[in-house]
């Protein structure tokens, strides 16, 4: 199942289409919720995507940061508004996006060309 996951991630990143605000897109990992994009940002290793989730617990946005190269992010914001989230603190470091999490998911769309 984990190479199953890993092979989808990887097809997912490497796929040559732009991605446009408005994209909607589902996480294996959270089956119950969609995505969508909001807003993307950044040209080359760094970008930066607002999200939208909708699920069973609700509808929340989150703001991140993505190091393509490097496969690291970070929360920049994160709340059940834009308000919110633009008032949340984002992280101080950058994690590792592991493969087969929603952050691998969202980063293969933040860092799509």
């Amino acid at each position: 199942m984990k190479d199953a996951i890993l092979l989808f991630t990887l097809a997912f990143i490497t796929a040559g289409a732009a991605v446009a605000e408005d994209t909607q897109f589902r996480i294996p990992t959270d089956a119950k919720a969609i995505y969508t994009v909001i807003e993307r940002s950044g040209t080359g290793r760094i970008r930066t995507i607002v999200t939208k989730r909708e699920g069973p617990s609700g509808t929340s946005y989150s703001k991140r940061q993505y190091d393509c190269d490097q496969n690291t992010w970070k929360y920049l914001g994160t709340g059940d508004t834009m308000e919110a989230m633009g008032a949340s603190k984002p992280e101080k470091s950058m994690t590792p996006a592991l493969a087969g999490s929603i952050a691998s998911f969202v980063g293969g769309v933040a860092c799509r060309n």
